[in-house]
């Protein structure tokens, strides 16, 4: 009944390619970048120019500047944007998250199972900024905020998202070398797949797609290319995130944890193989990466360790494309591995994609997250396994609609296993 239900919407809804926040900071970089190019360019001609013949020039130059450009207070180029997310959704059993599910629970005695609502707290606003040049290094920096950071208590407060950070960084970026501080994604395991539905937290989360935006300090490094495609570094440290914050109520300030009482921070890297991109912001071809994480929790019975290693993969073939994402580690609840539990796992997530048009895409997935060494490591879930399907159609550049159907299924220990179906029509427009 189900897969006859799937198919049966996605026949109605015209599909979409999808366009995420990475993407969407890379094309503007891009045209930050020409916009910087077009000055110089400018500028070299103003110099072979009378006065008289510059001012229809300039004149215009600026008038085009004036409908791209924002200024900030430091006289370097500003770029706002944003995305509005719609986001309705219908679940047919009881998962722990209504509009991005991630475990699936049990039914609750005396109430009718399933859901039906509607959001728009994926929806961000962001910022980026262009600085001077210090060292052959360019400076500049990213701001974005969501609205996924809870809901207040009031009675009608499922309407009222509540802001959240999601990136903070500034980078110095130099032909082969660039440093980083700030908020961002973590450098372990950095893949998603395809999806419109799952912007605050990606799709398959919990569902052997590791997952965490924090504070780091890291550097990137270009160790050699050539015909062969390009060797990249990127290693630092990270906030020693545990992932054992459980407080119902909010915090004025962050509290002393397992990952903080340790004392240290956590350290990540990633050395990737990829093609040479066609531009300094485009996607390459194809890449693969391998990537490691360790970090320590301190607990009142003593420390422990917290590591994982991850391989990952992207290639894309005329209109065909392919991804995914495998891991193993220890304590990983922090990065959503180990279904949110203190204990050892596996897993890891493969998706499929299908450019029909230049509007229209489908994109189709799996992903698991086992624990072993159970014995040892015992916890009340010992599995989660997710399939997903979307179609995303784009009626323009801004605008573009999707409808994602997703199955979870998640394995208690002693307990048969809990399902839910998941749908949800998202409408997005970016600006």
């Amino acid at each position: 009944m189900v897969p006859l239900l799937l198919l049966f919407l996605l026949l109605l809804v015209q599909p979409l390619s999808a366009q995420s926040l990475e993407e969407e900071m890379r094309s503007m970089r891009a045209e930050i970048q020409r916009l910087r190019e077009e000055l110089e360019a400018v500028k070299l001609e103003l110099k072979t120019r009378s006065v008289s013949d510059d001012l229809p020039l300039v004149q215009a130059q600026i008038q085009e500047q004036a409908q791209t450009k924002v200024e900030a207070s430091s006289k370097f180029p500003m770029k706002l944007f944003g995305t509005i997310v719609s986001n309705t959704f219908w679940n047919t059993r009881e998962p722990n998250w209504l509009d991005i599910p991630n475990i699936a629970g049990a039914k609750k005695p005396g109430l009718q199972p399933g859901s039906f609502s509607s959001t728009m707290r994926q929806s961000r606003v962001g910022a980026i900024l262009e600085g001077p040049e210090i060292g052959g290094m360019r400076v500049n920096g990213t701001l974005v905020m969501d609205f996924f950071g809870g809901i207040p208590n009031f009675q009608t407060g499922q309407v009222m998202g509540l802001p959240r950070l999601l990136y903070g960084y500034v980078r110095l970026d130099g032909e082969k070398t660039a440093f980083e501080a700030g908020q961002d994604h973590m450098v372990l395991a950095p893949k998603n797949p395809t999806s419109l539905a799952g912007m605050s937290f990606p799709t398959l989360y919990r569902s052997g797609n590791l997952y965490l935006r924090a504070p780091q300090i890291r550097g990137e490094r270009l160790v050699a290319s050539g015909d062969f495609g390009q060797i990249r570094l990127v290693g630092g440290i990270m906030a020693p995130v545990a992932g054992d914050f459980t407080n119902s109520s909010y915090e004025f300030v962050p509290p002393n944890l397992a990952g903080e009482r340790s004392r240290v921070p956590a350290l990540q890297s990633r050395v990737s193989w990829r093609a040479t991109p066609a531009g300094p912001y485009e996607q390459p071809q194809w890449e693969f990466g391998v990537s490691g994480h360790y970090g320590r929790e301190r607990y009142s019975t003593g420390t422990i360790p917290s590591w994982a290693t991850a391989g990952d993969f992207d290639a894309t073939w005329g209109r065909f494309g392919i991804g995914g994402e495998f891991f193993a580690g220890r304590n990983l609840d922090a990065f959503g591995g180990s279904l949110g539990q203190i204990a050892k796992s596996r897993g890891g997530f493969i998706e499929g994609r299908l450019a029909a048009t230049s509007r229209l895409s489908f994109n189709v997935g799996s992903g698991t997250d086992r624990l072993f060494d159970r014995l040892k490591f015992s916890a009340p879930l010992s599995k989660n396994a997710s399939v997903f399907a979307n179609t995303i159609y784009h009626f323009t550049p801004e605008f573009g609609a999707a409808l994602e159907y997703q199955r979870l299924q998640t394995t208690p220990l002693n307990n048969s296993v809990r399902k839910n179906d998941h749908f949800n029509l998202t409408f997005v427009y970016s600006f």
